[in-house]
């Protein structure tokens, strides 16, 4: 039985050919002034952490992706079935909380792709 909060290895997409059909049959959800979150239709629930290039700093992109990765396993239960690719911003590092996120466009995305 999976922990109910625990995030499962197997949820994480790995492997290039996964990703690069995630990047290309993927469409952008939202975008925001923190975070980008793109979908692709998929069999089953995978998620790929992600930092925009312009992030420098090694320390910073590191606390980007934890973030990242917390704000999934909270919220997991609000991602449909599908590739969820969560890159994050530079502004996200400074953020206290979680990101504001518009979790009704997240919720209809399978229905719009």
């Amino acid at each position: 039985m999976a922990k109910r909060y625990g995030l499962n290895k197997g949820e994480i997409l790995r492997h290039r050919r996964e990703i690069r059909y995630a990047f290309r049959n993927s469409r952008t959800v939202l975008s925001s002034d923190y975070l980008v979150i793109r979908y692709a239709p998929y069999g089953q629930r995978k998620v790929l952490f992600a930092v925009e290039r312009k992030v420098r700093r090694a320390v910073r992109r590191n606390r980007i992706k934890r973030k990242l990765r917390e704000l999934y396993r909270l919220n997991r239960d609000r991602f449909p079935v599908g590739i969820w690719i969560l890159i994050g911003k530079g502004k996200l590092a400074d953020l206290r909380g979680e990101p504001p996120v518009d979790w009704e466009a997240v919720r209809e995305a399978p229905d719009r792709a």
